[in-house]
Formats: C-alpha cells, structure tokens, sequence
C-alpha cells in the first residue's frame, strides 16, 4: 500500500514538473476594485518565469488577447531576477454587454508553453 502511495506521488510531481515551460502569472498594481467600469484603466502586471533554463522562443513571442478589454500600451520586457521577466500593461475597460474582462497571455513551444487568464468584473 505504501510502496503504491509513494509511487503514485512521484508519478504525479514528475508529471507536474515537466509540465509547463514557463509559468506566467498576472495581477493588478495598484487599486483593485471589487467591479470595473467602461473607460477605467488598470495597469497590469506580467510576470513570465522559465522553468526550463533554454527557451527557443523569445519575449516577444508572448501572445497578449483581451475580450471586454483594450491594450492600450506596455513596457518592454525586463528581467527582474534570473529567468524571470516582467512587463506592464495599461488595459482599459470596454463598453459591452459583456460581464466580464479577460486578458489572456500564451507563450506556446514543444515544451508545452505557457498561459495565464486575468478577469475583471465589471458593472
């Protein structure tokens, strides 16, 4: 029972560790509200960690698509730490029938890439 356990968990963290080429995440700088209105800008922060230490592709093959919202400009990619880079965007919201917001980030590889979704609620 115990040798099945333990070889259950190493399938499972090799799995989950050869998984995902880059880990991405996104968040708010600055005021985060509750819900968002047409026309507020929000500026939002992108995070891209390689997980691999080579990555064939470059920065600037990271996709960016937003529903609900609208890029209206960003920083250039900065590394802040080794293999890790991040870049801002300044996102305004759109008036639509729409209840949410979503930007979606996508960097796609033979090694699985990696993606990231942020949603905002708006009134």
């Amino acid at each position: 029972m115990k040798r099945k356990f333990l070889s259950t968990l190493l399938i499972a963290t090799l799995v989950t560790t050869v998984g995902l080429a880059c880990e991405i995440k996104l968040s708010i700088t600055g005021d985060k509200k509750e819900f968002y209105k047409e026309g507020d800008e929000v500026i939002v922060e992108a995070i891209v960690i390689y997980t691999h230490r080579v990555c064939e592709l470059t920065l600037s093959d990271t996709k960016f698509t937003a529903d609900g919202l609208k890029i209206l400009g960003g920083t250039p990619w900065k590394e802040s730490s080794p293999g890790t880079f991040t870049r801002q965007l300044k996102i305004q919201v759109l008036k639509d029938s729409k209840k949410e917001g979503i930007i979606k980030v996508e960097r796609s590889c033979k090694k699985e890439g990696g993606f990231g979704t942020l949603t905002l609620k708006k009134e």
